[in-house]
């Protein structure tokens, strides 16, 4: 099957009304200015930026990003093919397009609602991943028919993310680690041969009154991604949370035509534990907005499938980060190398709300994974009776198993 079918006409995408609501702990984010990145190679960055970005993502793991280069009208053209891409697929095309997220540990494809159930409760998300390595005419079938003739305009949209954003952000965080500016783009830039990059359309239909009131308000369970960099386009629902330095959950506040970005465990494994994780979570947003479907596009990058998830020792700031630790001394004990990039994505893939977590001393859900401790994120105070017309009060509600994903 080849992209010779000419673009369906789509109807517009109309962000929600943000909500009235207005007295939330916001996050204190810093702000990234991607145009400030300059050069041919994207290569000439200024100190000051270098410096900016480096203390928020040693601290938060999470910025926004602004001066991408795309106009709003693109931008809610991609949030337009994702409801189209929910709302005019048929549930026969939906079902032959389905990831196997259990065998091949891929998300590749739709992710239907209720693929994850913790507890008894169906989870609400649905989603259509399309994979860096899926884009050539012999990959399209693995696609809906009703999204063929899109094909070109989704592909160029993934290839911009990569192509400017990605690297952008990954020359400015090479030289945070103090290495060379390419070092980390040099193991991404094979995206589309031996990469697993996901552009991913999701949408979060509100849960019924009483699956809110058993999940005490949280849709998304307190959780690191597992990838490099996590480009999440801002939407206007009012759900997403990050967990702080200060131990405390605080609201991200929705910017138009900006980009929340967020670290993963790929980077962090990378970075020696210099570049944190970032720990985010979505809890029911305000009442206004509570019968509102949450539409998203996200760009989830990971360097090339065969790269070792080892700190780049090479530099001095990663090897100081790294003193003391070792992610990978169970497997070393077994005789067995650091998984790849590859490995980690493929393995919590298959993993991820499966129910294979337990209850720690600290309150959170743990789950081994290639004998690292994967943490999923619950609140640890003595828990109050869950009010799913209060967000900021069913963050202090979190139940002690959510619905998780990436």
């Amino acid at each position: 099957m080849t992209t010779t079918a000419s673009p369906p006409e789509i109807p517009a995408w109309n962000p929600p009304a943000p909500s009235k609501k207005e007295d939330f702990d916001w996050a204190p984010l810093h702000t990234m200015d991607l145009s400030l990145i300059t050069g041919e190679e994207f290569d000439q960055v200024p100190a000051s930026l270098v410096e900016h970005v480096g203390h928020a993502f040693s601290k938060d793991g999470f910025m926004y990003a602004i001066n991408h280069g795309l106009s709003y009208e693109q931008v809610l053209r991609q949030f337009s093919i994702g409801q189209y891409a929910f709302d005019n697929v048929t549930n026969e095309e939906k079902q032959r397009c389905l990831a196997d997220m259990f065998n091949a540990g891929s998300f590749v494809g739709y992710k239907p609602m209720g693929h994850w159930k913790i507890n008894g409760v169906k989870d609400r998300i649905e989603q259509l991943n399309f994979g860096s390595q899926t884009f050539t005419p012999e990959q399209h079938q693995r696609f809906p028919t009703q999204m063929q003739g899109l094909m070109e305009e989704i592909h160029a949209f993934a290839r911009y993310n990569h192509d400017v954003i990605l690297r952008k952000i990954l020359a400015v965080l090479s030289l945070v680690l103090k290495l060379p500016v390419h070092t980390l783009w040099n193991l991404s830039r094979d995206h589309e041969t031996k990469g697993l990059d996901l552009l991913r359309y999701a949408l979060y239909r509100p849960p019924p009154k009483e699956d809110d009131e058993a999940l005490g308000g949280v849709r998304l369970q307190g959780h690191s991604d597992f990838n490099s960099v996590t480009i999440l386009w801002s939407q206007p629902i009012t759900s997403l949370e990050v967990l702080m330095p200060d131990n405390k959950w605080r609201m991200v506040r929705h910017r138009p035509n900006a980009i929340v970005l967020n670290m993963g465990d790929a980077m962090h494994f990378l970075s020696g534990g210099y570049l944190k994780q970032t720990i985010h979570r979505v809890i029911a947003p305000p009442e206004d907005q509570q019968h509102l479907n949450r539409l998203g596009v996200f760009y989830f990058a990971l360097f090339n499938d065969d790269v070792p998830l080892e700190p780049l020792l090479e530099s001095e700031l990663v090897r100081e980060a790294y003193q003391g630790k070792d992610f990978w001394a169970e497997r070393r004990a077994q005789g067995l190398p650091p998984p790849t990039a590859g490995d980690w994505e493929r393995m919590r893939v298959r993993a991820y709300g499966q129910g294979g977590q337990k209850k720690g001393a600290d309150g959170h859900d743990h789950e081994k994974i290639a004998g690292y401790d994967v943490t999923l994120y619950n609140t640890v105070e003595n828990p109050v009776a869950p009010n799913v017309h209060s967000p900021a009060r069913a963050a202090r509600a979190l139940p002690s198993v959510a619905v998780a994903a990436n």
